[in-house]
């Protein structure tokens, strides 16, 4: 079934600049296509428009035509593109239509009113395919992001669809886990003539599968070619390794646990003997899917209530951190808006702290600035990109100057050129002081700015220990996963 847009052209409102603006495209039936682009600049709108979604709108403007296999989108019902077109989410929880995980498998299926054992076999099938039989009995709100995003691909892959989309399907995934999705799309490529788009800034691990990308800019194809020599193919992490950070040398502690526990209504449990993490020091949370790593910062920041433990900020024991002395980016973005607007979502901390005065007030306007929000501090958070709604997270706590930062999978959503700007933001925190904790699954990321490294397993600290160290410790202990490329050959 091939896939035609003519001339397309979308606003999701009468006098707003053009999100998708003139996009010519053809994408061949069996055909595997990557779509990159900077942050906010459409993709996902695009992959919303392929599906039939935005044709369901009320209030936007659209022009031009999307055929599939010669069917108009936006004259046929939802249900009839639903029934050749899988969308994967960017964000697991805005897919989901049930309370746990066996209903969430079985909704789309009963949907297509699939006999009772084909329902049973296909969800025995994708379940075992994407690696997710053990959390079948689970209960979706129980699930760490990436056991939710697992869930996701495994019910569109359920519905068997001639087209798959997937916005960002390995953002939450932990290492492993991205080399089965891997591995699976492979699978699929080398066994259907499934058509494939993915929307990824990973774009160096998918380039064997998806050897045609386009690019957007501004909501124009500005670049359709060979995966590996797209714009945003090119962009390389920046380092702070080789830079002796002042901070970073006799530092004092800034945080210290002891005993710390937490238990979940499921039974898992989070077990911490000890930890003295130091100002002006940035340190990586690495593990797999469901080690605990959002636990751990929810239970310092006091979303969660620890069942033991002592926590000792400055040399101060404390119940937990508080703000303004901490800051948090959930993993979620949307758990995190708040308010109406960009401007007022920067506001919101400054006027519960009651710090909304004229100097907050210019710290808020150049962090909107310097994360490229400003032209947008009017719109509501909600019609943000996903990576825009996490830099929209990150400056709104920035916003009161925590002393501590606990970042929960902060680059999901963000181009190479985000990535780089985030990075060098952390590293100027850190030179002024600030400890951050910061959860993330990139061994490329870790490497060019952790300090130290906690590493998780199973609810349990294996280690804490300096980049290096942790680097050794992996290698000697077989985790090949969790070692950069930069430091395999050390």
């Amino acid at each position: 079934m091939d896939i035609v847009l003519t001339h397309f052209t979308y606003c999701y409102s009468p006098g707003e600049k053009p999100v998708l603006d003139d996009i010519s495209l053809h994408i061949s039936a069996g055909e595997w296509l990557l779509i990159s682009g900077r942050s906010g600049s459409g993709k996902t709108t695009l992959a919303y428009a392929i599906a039939g979604i935005l044709q369901q709108r009320k209030n936007s403007l659209m022009d031009g035509r999307i055929e599939i296999a010669g069917m108009d989108v936006s004259e046929n019902e939802l249900y009839k593109i639903a029934d050749v077109v899988g969308l994967v989410q960017q964000n697991a929880d805005d897919q989901f239509c049930a309370l746990n995980v066996a209903d969430e498998m079985a909704f789309g299926l009963e949907n297509k009113c699939v006999p009772p054992d084909e329902m049973e076999d296909r969800i025995r099938e994708t379940l075992k395919l994407t690696g997710c039989e053990h959390l079948y009995s689970r209960q979706l709100f129980e699930l760490s992001g990436g056991e939710k995003q697992k869930i996701a691909i495994a019910s569109i892959l359920a519905l068997h669809p001639t087209i798959l989309i997937l916005d960002e399907p390995t953002s939450n995934l932990d290492l492993a886990s991205t080399r089965h999705i891997f591995e699976v799309l492979r699978d699929l490529h080398d066994r259907t003539n499934l058509t494939v788009i993915i929307v990824e800034h990973k774009i160096h691990l998918f380039a064997s599968l998806f050897e045609r990308c386009i690019y957007l800019e501004e909501g124009k194809i500005q670049y359709d070619g060979k995966t590996n020599s797209s714009p945003l193919a090119m962009v390389k992490n920046i380092s702070f390794n080789n830079l002796q950070r002042l901070s970073a040398q006799d530092a004092p502690d800034r945080l210290q646990l002891h005993d710390w526990t937490y238990v979940s209504d499921n039974g898992f449990k989070l077990s911490i003997p000890s930890l003295y993490l130091k100002a002006g020091h940035i340190v990586a949370l690495m593990g797999d899917n469901g080690s605990g790593k959002s636990s751990l910062l929810k239970t310092l920041a006091g979303i969660l209530q620890p069942a033991s433990g002592t926590l000792r900020l400055d040399g101060q024991d404390k119940d937990s951190l508080i703000i303004p002395q901490v800051g948090m980016v959930f993993q979620n973005a949307d758990e995190q808006l708040f308010t109406s607007s960009v401007k007022d979502e920067m506001y919101y901390a400054l006027q519960n702290l009651q710090q909304k005065d004229d100097l907050h007030g210019i710290l808020a306007h150049d962090l909107l600035v310097q994360f490229g929000l400003n032209e947008k501090s009017n719109l509501h958070p909600h019609r943000l990109s996903y990576g825009e709604k996490k830099r929209l997270n990150i400056a709104s706590n920035l916003v009161f100057s925590p002393a501590i930062l606990l970042l929960d999978e902060i680059f999901i959503g963000q181009d190479g050129y985000q990535v780089n700007y985030i990075l060098e933001r952390l590293h100027m925190l850190c030179d002024q002081g600030a400890t951050i904790i910061l959860a993330i699954h990139d061994p490329a990321l870790m490497y060019s700015i952790a300090d130290e490294v906690i590493f998780l397993e199973n609810g349990e600290l294996r280690f804490y220990l300096s980049l290096q160290q942790a680097v050794i410790w992996w290698q000697v202990n077989g985790y090949r996963d969790y070692i950069p490329e930069e430091a395999k050959g050390l």
